[in-house]
């Protein structure tokens, strides 16, 4: 399975129990239907490797606790941990059921006159106006989340589009 055929879901992020099973942390608060997933990919070595479950529930409200076949005891569990989960796009709910705030989180942003400018690296709610964190390199700069300056959100190709002028990403 190819990178770009799936979304990242969240991290292992911690063992439970000595049996093997994990917590998931779910990174951009996906709303999924548990009942449906019956494999997550496993990022090991820049490819994504499928694990089957045996079984997924949530735990907390961004946590899942899942075991998965042929992972049987802590130590085989320990070669997954910290590693990145993710899940073919036909798992991804409809837009208007997502916070699009967190899934652009990785996302190439791309200036109309500019053309790609970085990454986005984050999504600051925190702040009066809604601010977007995009790193190139070294670089780090910010860009308000509004219509005036985010133009598309294209979960397909992984991608947001903007049209600001080069003093915003260049006052930072």
């Amino acid at each position: 399975m190819k990178k770009q055929d799936c979304f990242l879901f969240g991290t292992i992020f911690k063992l439970h129990g000595y049996k093997g099973d994990v917590n998931i942390y779910n990174d951009n608060d996906i709303p999924l239907i548990f009942t449906d997933i019956d494999f997550f990919y496993i990022e090991e070595n820049k490819e994504l490797i499928p694990y089957f479950a045996d079984s997924v529930r949530p735990k907390k409200k961004k946590i899942l606790l899942v075991k998965f076949e042929d992972v049987d005891s802590e130590e085989i569990a320990l070669k997954i941990l910290k590693r990145k989960v993710y899940l073919p796009n036909k798992f991804l709910p409809k837009i208007e059921d997502i916070n699009p705030d967190k899934l652009i989180v990785g996302f190439d942003v791309i200036d109309k006159t500019l053309g790609k400018v970085g990454i986005v690296d984050f999504v600051n709610e925190k702040t009066a106006q809604k601010l977007i964190i995009v790193k190139d390199g070294e670089k780090e700069f910010f860009i308000p989340f509004h219509d005036n300056f985010v133009t598309n959100i294209n979960l397909e190709k992984k991608v947001l589009e903007i049209d600001v002028p080069q003093e915003i990403i260049d006052i930072n």
